[in-house]
């Protein structure tokens, strides 16, 4: 695997670790958390500006995303099919650190629906390590 330094601008240091650059240990923010999608977004294109490949590891946020309000939702969407050629090139996969047995069911499912919109791997993990692992497989 070749890396190389991330350049600016870089993500919400709150919301994206990227010191271990390529690989992206994120948290979705919580519904309380100001800002939070305008961040998430940004740091996502920041991600996404490096050209390079990547793999995000996610931290699910407490709530659903069924909960997510409407105009959340949306913007989301709209970043998303604008980026999705973008995400097909770059990134490599995510994989999603969970043991809640019923965050897995839910997940998986999930994984089969957005399937087509990013075609790349989704995998989910016990913990940190075990993503990880999973997504420097991911990287080769």
């Amino acid at each position: 695997m070749t890396t190389i330094e991330f350049v600016p601008p870089l993500p919400d240091a709150a919301l994206f670790d990227i010191g271990e650059w390529p690989i992206v240990y994120a948290r979705f923010p919580e519904l309380d958390e100001v800002d939070r999608v305008p961040r998430t977004l940004r740091s996502l294109d920041a991600v996404l500006a490096q050209r390079q490949r990547f793999v995000i590891v996610w931290t699910p946020a407490r709530h659903d995303h069924d909960d997510e309000p409407h105009e959340d939702e949306r913007q989301s969407m709209v970043w998303l099919k604008a980026r999705k050629g973008d995400l097909r090139e770059w990134c490599a996969g995510y994989v999603y650190v969970t043991t809640d047995p019923a965050l897995r069911t839910l997940l998986t499912s999930r994984f089969v629906t957005v399937s087509k919109l990013l075609p790349f791997p989704k995998l989910l993990a016990d913990d940190r390590d075990d993503a990880r692992r999973q997504a420097l497989e991911l990287l080769v």
